[in-house]
């Protein structure tokens, strides 16, 4: 636990952004066997759709809890703060960048903002969750089908019901992608500079986390680390200590 003077701030990224990777990697993890009955198939399905569904949700609170943290770092009046606070997610994303002066907007026909306008949309459909009807269509003599629709970009299902690993993994690199996109490309922020702005102070930091996450998955994470920074520094070590080891054996 951190124990530290003053005001205690929990800007509440930090926890969502991990239960978003630590949900899609449970999800993943889960393994389907030959060996495998029905009813633990059935409920391996069940645990990964849980899995994934909890991704998705932590996935897009990452763009809110981003937005928030943006407008919080903003030099505003009270009445001025409440009113921003409750514009829409994207529309707080823009003002901030209006105020930074660094004459960039958000390219909103681009696919990377299409994608996260969709997770947002879901994540409303989820908070504020609405009967979902659909029909059964019969496939054979035992068996039925339904439509749960899906999302324009995304591809998400329009209803909580059966979401995939997939789902999740298109969701997180929608919202990483979203967030680095606009740190790195829009406000021109390295990656210490956008730490300052949306996580705490006693937030760990954990680049090798990211950099898996970056090679494994393929996810844009500009924003957390500086990927090829580390890497080059890593090769440069590696060469130092090579170079040591033959030194003594040539002493």
């Amino acid at each position: 636990m951190f124990f530290g003077k003053g005001e205690f701030v929990d800007k509440k990224l930090s926890t969502i952004l991990d239960d978003a990777v630590f949900f899609f990697e449970e999800s993943n993890a889960i393994i389907f066997e030959a060996s495998d009955n029905e009813k633990i198939k059935y409920e391996k399905s069940n645990r990964r759709s849980a899995f994934a569904r909890a991704s998705i949700i932590n996935s897009a609170f990452l763009l809110e809890a981003t937005a928030n943290s943006c407008i919080s770092s903003l030099e505003l009046s009270k009445d001025f703060y409440t009113d921003v606070e409750k514009m829409r997610t994207l529309s707080k994303f823009e003002f901030y960048l209006k105020s930074l002066n660094v004459g960039r907007h958000i390219d909103k026909g681009s696919s990377l903002v299409q994608k996260a306008s969709d997770l947002i949309s879901q994540r409303n459909s989820y908070v504020h969750p609405k009967h979902f009807v659909g029909k059964w269509e019969k496939i054979d003599e035992r068996s039925v089908k339904v439509n749960l629709g899906e999302s324009q970009f995304l591809k998400l299902p329009k209803t909580l019901w059966k979401c995939q690993h997939s789902h999740a993994e298109n969701s997180l690199k929608a919202s990483i992608g979203f967030v680095s996109y606009f740190f790195r490309d829009l406000c021109g922020f390295n990656e210490h500079k956008t730490r300052q702005i949306i996580f705490d102070d006693h937030d760990p930091q954990n680049p090798q986390k990211w950099i898996r996450l970056h090679e494994e998955v393929g996810v844009d994470v500009g924003f957390l680390v500086n990927v090829q920074e580390v890497k080059e520094n890593e090769r440069k070590l590696a060469e130092h200590i090579a170079e040591q080891e033959a030194n003594k054996r040539n002493a």
